[in-house]
């Protein structure tokens, strides 16, 4: 039997807690919490689950997620947003791999997202479903520089999980704007950081809001969700618009 630690990151995050940890505490020999100053009934859901409560200040997901990877007991490693439920037919495959030994350095999971009650094709930067990597050794891969939708690389094998995660994000359009605030803050972070020119960035900013738009509207099928898509595509075109004019103020202050 190969032992897992299964952590999750929160931030007053009571909405979905509870079913998140009743279905992880069934995959994890070690269930870890590592939280940035909640202050909603967050601590009290996961200590009634018998978590390990690890407090950390947020600086960005890549460095949260990369100090919880160093606070896990074990060494294969699962995580879970805080608004991902396991189904139960994850939960038995991970039985199962625990049971017989995880084969492959890294393994992907499907991950269906729920916009406002509805199953959606589609959420910038992401199709849906889409296949993030979720169960890891830690010494084969590591989480790419991005301040915001980081991923994990390096793994020299890789295994696909197709029962499902189900994604719950974004239920009400105040839930979006507080986080299209924070996720655009991050990523004009790492457009700055690559010193693009500033009139490339005003370019961008100009002309990418429309395109982003169209991508994810139309090519990645925003169109088939009906209201909610309209409203997913219109927050692509937002999430580009921002990231760019945020950009661009953080190069004027610092001239």
């Amino acid at each position: 039997m190969t032992p897992l630690s299964v952590y999750v990151l929160t931030h007053n995050s009571e909405r979905h807690l509870d079913r998140v940890l009743t279905a992880a505490r069934r995959a994890a020999d070690d269930l870890l919490i590592v939280d940035s100053g909640s202050s909603d009934a967050t601590l009290a859901i996961a200590a009634r689950h018998g978590a390990r409560i690890v407090h950390h200040a947020f600086d960005n997901f890549r460095a949260q997620r990369e100090f919880a990877n160093g606070q896990c007991l074990h060494e294969t490693v699962m995580f879970f947003d805080s608004d991902e439920i396991a189904s139960d037919a994850l939960i038995d495959e991970i039985a199962a791999l625990k049971a017989h030994g995880f084969s492959h350095d890294a393994y992907a999971v499907r991950r269906d997202w729920v916009v406002m009650g509805k199953l959606i094709h589609a959420l910038m930067p992401v199709s849906c479903p889409d296949y993030p990597i979720r169960i890891y050794r830690r010494g084969a891969v590591r989480f790419t520089g991005h301040s915001v939708h980081e991923t994990l690389t390096g793994a020299a094998s890789g295994g696909r999980i197709e029962a499902p995660l189900i994604h719950h994000t974004f239920e009400t359009t105040a839930e979006m704007k507080r986080k299209l605030d924070l996720y655009t803050d991050l990523a004009a972070l790492d457009l700055a950081d690559r010193h693009e020119r500033p009139v490339v960035l005003r370019f961008k900013g100009w002309f990418s809001p429309l395109g982003a738009f169209m991508k994810w509207y139309i090519r990645k099928g925003n169109f088939r969700d009906g209201r909610v898509g309209l409203i997913l595509a219109l927050y692509a075109s937002a999430y580009t618009r921002r990231k760019y004019r945020k950009a661009l103020e953080r190069l004027s202050r610092k001239r």
